[in-house]
Formats: C-alpha cells, structure tokens, sequence
C-alpha cells in the first residue's frame, strides 16, 4: 500500500516536471482576420498603432497638409495653413514661402489667386470730367496727391489679383541685340509692375548675352525691345522705323514660331521712357495696356504719359514712344 502510495507521488512529481506551458501574446490594436485568428504582421511595433491618425478626427487648424495617397487625384486637408499653387511636383506653398511657377525663376514675386496687399486700394486724380473719361478715374475713390501715386495705385490695383497662370512671360531685350537686363535692373522691375513675368530672371549679372535658341526656349508671350529715340521718341510721327524694326525681330532663327510674334505681342519701346521715374511708370502702363488690354480697356496710355510727364517736367512728352505688332 506504501509502495503504491509511494510511485503516484513519484509519478506526479515527474509529470509536473515535463508539462508545457503556453501564452499567446497579441499585438495591440491588431484586429483578428476572417478565421478569427491574427494577421501575421512581420517586423510590427507595438507603439506603431499609436503613429497612426485617427481617420474620424479632424484635423488641427495649424496643421500641415497631407495628400491623400489613395485618393484618384491631389486632395488636401481643407483647413490646412497652406493654399494649392499651379506648381504641379510642389503644389504647397505655405506662409512665409516663396515659389514661382515649375520650371520658372523662383524669386519672382507671388501673385497667385489672391489679390496683392495693395489691390485693395484704389485712388484718383482730381481731374476734369473730359480727363477723367480718358483714364478711368473713379468717382468714388480717394484723391490721389500725384498723378505717379494715381498710376502707380491703379496698376496694382488692376493687376493684382491677376491670376498666375494668365501673367505673361516677357523677353526684353535692351538697345543691343540679344543682350537682356538682370534681376536687379530697374527694367526688370518694369516688367513686374506691368504684371508680367521676366524669362532672364535667373540669368547671372555676367551672362546676359543670349542667342536666338535660349529665346526659343523660353518661349516668351511677348518681347520687349528698346529702339533709339530716331525710331520712337519725342518727335517722332511715322512709326514706319519701327515696324521694319519689329520685322527684322520677327524674322531671326526660330522666332516665328514664338508665341509672342504669333501673338502680336512683339513691342518695341522708345528709351525715352527710361530716363525718369515718371516715364518708367508711363511705359508701364503702355506695356500692361499692350499685354492685357482687357483689364485697362477704359485707361488711355497715352493720356497717362501726357499726364506723368506734365507733372513732372511742366510740359508733357510729345511724340510717338510705343509700337505693338
């Protein structure tokens, strides 16, 4: 009896040795698949569920914006602090941000959809009611103290809330031929304020030399080019000069097929108009009146060079000092 008693200790003991014990560990989050058990998932974290956003919640104001990768075109969060941009490899641009257009100079100035922090403001010229016809004044506008305060109010005014995609790219090429102006010059500024763009912004100060390939590439809507005051200037009636000029423009390697020739949009610009601040914003005004004469049609050109240059020498510039073809 002992003994019997004895081997039944003896055989518990030794099954409590070899028995198995087994635990299953789950990872958090993890949702069982169809036959109830776990996906396996190699190489998983446990603190991965807690990286992954919460598809129900909304996101924060001041948060980036994220594309949604399944989504069959760019979506965005709506209440990011950032707006879409034409740029299609970079479409964000946030606060603080600057970028041109792809494949254009990135510090041109950002025009975008939204109006300009001047667009808002518009001023007028006391005039008479026979001038005031002539240039578009505004009745109910603010009396402007100069005539160069109300042009310059009124070119940011109508074209700052151009939309990017409809500001022209502008090829201006000086008194010698295929040479264009730098960044810094105050040509380039002319451009800018007459609401284009300019295709040599990028150009090095010492690299402003180009060939008739360089133009091509640049595919300019419109070409800028300064003539003599013995084409165009005071004096001057017959724009004959300056059409053989433009034809001779029209007529180098490649340029036929150049969006600004077909266009009619090759402009050529007497260098009178260079000479002051006054005149540089009268050629403004004719160079934004020749590229977007939809937005100027009630603005006489000619009547704003009349009126700058009286203002600022007494006697006004007569003579002929743009021509378009």
């Amino acid at each position: 009896m002992k003994r019997t008693l004895l081997l039944i200790l003896l055989a518990l003991f030794l099954l409590s040795l070899t028995a198995c014990r087994s635990r299953t560990t789950v990872v958090p989050d993890a949702a069982p698949d169809q036959a109830g058990e776990l996906s396996p998932q190699a190489g998983a974290r446990p603190s991965d569920s807690e990286t992954q956003p919460d598809a129900d919640a909304s996101p924060e104001s001041d948060a980036p914006t994220e594309l949604a990768p399944d989504a069959e075109r760019r979506t965005f969060s709506a209440s990011a602090d950032a707006e879409l941009t034409p740029d299609a490899e970079d479409p964000l641009r946030g606060s603080g941000q600057g970028a041109g257009a792809a494949g254009r100079p990135a510090d041109q100035p950002d025009f975008g959809a939204a109006e300009s922090p001047d667009a808002a403001q518009t001023a007028t010229e006391t005039l008479g009611a026979e001038q005031a016809e002539k240039t578009g004044a505004d009745d109910a506008g603010k009396t402007a103290d100069s005539a160069l305060t109300y042009y310059e109010t009124l070119l940011s005014d109508r074209l700052g809330s151009l939309f990017e995609c409809r500001r022209l790219y502008v090829y201006w090429e000086g008194a010698e031929d295929h040479v264009t102006v730098h960044k810094s010059s105050q040509e380039h500024q002319m451009i800018l304020n007459a609401g284009a763009y300019d295709c040599a912004a990028k150009l090095a100060a010492d690299a402003l030399a180009v060939d008739d390939g360089w133009i091509a590439r640049k595919k300019p809507d419109a070409v800028v080019k300064l003539v003599p005051p013995s084409l165009l200037g005071s004096g001057v009636v017959s724009a004959s000069g300056a059409k053989a000029a433009r034809d001779a423009l029209a007529a180098r390697e490649g340029w036929a097929e150049l969006e600004a020739v077909k266009s009619g949009r090759v402009i050529l610009l007497s260098q009178e108009l260079l000479a002051t601040q006054a005149r540089r914003t009268a050629a403004e005004v004719l160079l934004a009146k020749a590229m977007y004469p939809s937005l100027l049609r009630d603005i006489d050109a000619d009547e704003a060079l009349r009126a700058l240059t009286e203002e600022e020498a007494g006697s006004a510039l007569i003579g002929t000092f743009i021509f378009v073809g």
